[in-house]
């Protein structure tokens, strides 16, 4: 994959937009992982053995299974955008160079 290349500018807006969405993502997982305890208390089993036999088709149909589920596979998604995020936050941010062509633009 190439290096991708930032005005030095550019760098605290985005800095400042990925800070706002890990935000927005901690607090999302947090309710996830909150009503994902209720569900484990309620019904005496944890996510990961609920998911195993919810997809073995042990549970049947009732609409707190296919919530339980989609409330776990969310938690699961925002956890991985999550990581990404982070991941992507320790990007070092280098000089772009200067355009010093600007498109079709003819001198004199």
């Amino acid at each position: 994959m190439s290096p991708l290349t930032l005005r030095e500018e550019v760098v605290p807006l985005i800095r400042s937009s990925s800070g706002l969405k890990r935000r927005a993502l901690e607090f999302n997982l947090r309710k996830y992982r909150g009503r994902l305890a209720q569900f484990e208390q309620r019904y005496g089993m944890g996510s990961q053995e609920f998911a195993a036999r919810f997809d073995a088709g042990e549970l049947g149909d009732e609409a707190d299974w296919f919530e339980w589920q989609y409330v776990l596979e969310a938690a699961q998604g925002t956890q991985r955008q999550l990581e990404l995020l982070e991941n992507s936050e320790n990007v070092q941010a280098t000089r772009a160079p200067e355009n010093r062509h600007r498109g079709n633009q003819r001198e004199g």
